[in-house]
C-alpha cells in the first residue's frame, strides 16, 4: 500500500506539483508528517516496553500518513522533508524499504537547496554511507 502511494507521488506531472505549490501549504504537510513519526516513535518506545496497548494497523497508518505528508512537502521543495525522506530511505524507516537510491535523490535535492546535514552526508568522509 505505501508502495503505491508513493508511486501515485512520485508520478505526477511536475506542472501539476508547480501548480499547487504554495508555502504554507507545503509547511502544513510538514508539522503533519512530525506528527506522524512523532506517533511512530511513541508506539515503538510502547512495544519496547511491552505494552499490549499497541497494535500493528495503527503504527503502519502512523507511518503511511507521515510518509505521505513528508513526500508531499518535500514534492513542494521543503528542504527537511526531503532530507528526512532521504535518511528514511538509507536506514530503511518508517515503513520505507531501505533504498539508496532514493536516499541519494532525496539528499541531493535538499542539499541543492542548502540544507547542511544533505550536504554534509552527500560529502567526504561521510559519502561512504551513500555507496
Amino acid at each position: 500500500m505505501l508502495k503505491t502511494i508513493i508511486n501515485f507521488l512520485l508520478s505526477r506531472d511536475d506542472t501539476t506539483a508547480t501548480k499547487i505549490k504554495s508555502s504554507s501549504e507545503t509547511h502544513t504537510y510538514y508539522l503533519q508528517a512530525l506528527q506522524f513519526e512523532s506517533l511512530c516513535h511513541t508506539l515503538q518506545q510502547l512495544q519496547k516496553k511491552r505494552f499490549d496497548v499497541v497494535r500493528f494497523e495503527q503504527q503502519q497508518t502512523y507511518q503511511r500518513n507521515a510518509v505521505w505528508n513528508f513526500l508531499s512537502a518535500a514534492l513542494r521543495g521543503h528542504p527537511e522533508a526531503q532530507y528526512r525522506l532521504g535518511i528514511y530511505y538509507l536506514n530503511g524507516e518508517l515503513g520505507l524499504e531501505q533504498n539508496e537510491t532514493q536516499a541519494r535523490q532525496w539528499l541531493n535535492q535538499a542539499a541543492q537547496q542548502g540544507h547542511s546535514k544533505a550536504e554534509k552526508l552527500l560529502n567526504p568522509p561521510y559519502r561512504p554511507l551513500l555507496i
